[in-house]
């Protein structure tokens, strides 16, 4: 079912002997016709201050890339932020990128807090664009109810009533406290991404002891929700398996999370009709790899029908019990996610350290259903 055509770069420094520029955190968007847009966090480190989301264009369905420069000028905040935004084309041909940021007061202190294994303080954000992201609007912040800052690190999702959606992990705060629990939080919008309301919380472990990191939304049939999720408990270091947790009223209730078996943490998802998703997962450990699966999700089952792992040979892999700051620091791809392109083609995005250097690579797939 899954047949491989071709790999390509997105972005890479041309010049990395005269600049440090490495690029993460890929995010693509469709426009229609042969047009695809590309956000991606671009910084001269991996937690480097100066990080912020640029934006990449393709008129040839991703064969070709032309770099257009940041996502707005981050000097309007006042301060040193560091961000990353994914955006979503809606019904009416608009563009809305969410995401999150981190206030870096600090230029020498990284984003995990060795001191207290907490997490700098940011804002969650929106911004919007009426001309196929060629100009953004500057960014607003939207307010919290509680006091960890959200990691909304996926696009939102307009769904088949016209809500918008969004899912976000919790972060401890800089004190390494977590008053609100490990959980996963729903943000919904009714009036277009202009105001959110977050008090749904979509993803709790019986235990409460799992927090959905990189979650991934999509709609199956309407009302029909599943999320998808690394699955990390802050107690005891470990990564577990991709959990997922499904919704049939919109969002309103969730079902308990439930456990893939796929040993993945970063991943995404689609929907491919009737009961199958089309996912991918960024696999370490044993198994390495970015794998791509059809699984069949009738009954609100996970059944991996096929399964592709279309990147990852020989990779330097991280150990078992590794704590998040460790993870972080030795990270060498991750955050992949899947674009629908023309008839049975796909595309699949993810970052990787290659030669020492943060690209962005694609990989186009076939995938002839059964």
């Amino acid at each position: 079912m899954i047949e491989y055509l071709e790999s390509r770069m997105v972005y890479e420094n041309p010049r990395p002997h005269v600049h440090s520029r490495h690029g993460y955190f890929p995010g693509m968007v469709h426009l229609g016709g042969d047009e695809l847009l590309c956000l991606f966090v671009r910084s001269a480190a991996f937690e480097s201050p100066d990080a912020t989301t640029w934006i990449t264009r393709s008129r040839d369905l991703g064969r070709s890339w032309t770099l257009v420069g940041p996502l707005y000028d981050k000097r309007a905040v006042g301060f040193e932020t560091s961000d990353s935004f994914k955006a979503t084309r809606l019904r009416d041909g608009s563009l809305v990128a969410m995401g999150y940021r981190f206030h870096r007061l600090d230029p020498e202190q990284g984003i995990a807090l060795e001191e207290t294994g907490g997490i700098l303080p940011g804002d969650v954000v929106v911004t919007f664009s009426r001309d196929q992201g060629t100009t953004w609007e500057t960014p607003a912040v939207v307010p919290r109810s509680r006091p960890e800052l959200y990691e909304v690190s996926g696009p939102c999702v307009e769904t088949s009533s016209g809500a918008l959606l969004a899912v976000g992990a919790l972060f401890k705060l800089p004190d390494g406290t977590n008053p609100s629990g490990q959980c996963g939080v729903l943000l919904r919008s009714l009036d277009g991404g202009r105001t959110w309301d977050d008090r749904t919380v979509y993803f709790r472990a019986p235990l409460g002891n799992l927090t959905p990191f990189e979650a991934r939304l999509c709609e199956m049939q309407p009302g029909r929700l599943v999320a998808l999720v690394w699955a990390y408990d802050y107690a005891t270091d470990r990564h577990h398996p991709n959990h997922f947790a499904v919704s049939h009223d919109g969002g309103a209730t969730w079902s308990a999370p439930i456990d893939t078996g796929n040993p993945g943490q970063a991943s995404g998802l689609l929907y491919a009709g009737g009961d199958r998703l089309l996912t991918i997962h960024a696999h370490r450990g044993s198994e390495a790899g970015i794998f791509v699966r059809v699984v069949d999700l009738s009954g609100d089952e996970w059944r991996p029908v096929e399964e592709f792992n279309l990147f990852g040979a020989n990779l330097r892999q991280t150990r078992e019990g590794m704590s998040m700051r460790e993870m972080f620091s030795s990270l060498r791809f991750g955050q992949p996610s899947l674009l629908r392109l023309e008839g049975d083609e796909y595309l699949a995005t993810h970052w990787s350290v290659e030669d020492g250097q943060g690209k962005i690579r694609s990989h186009r797939l076939r995938i002839r259903w059964r």
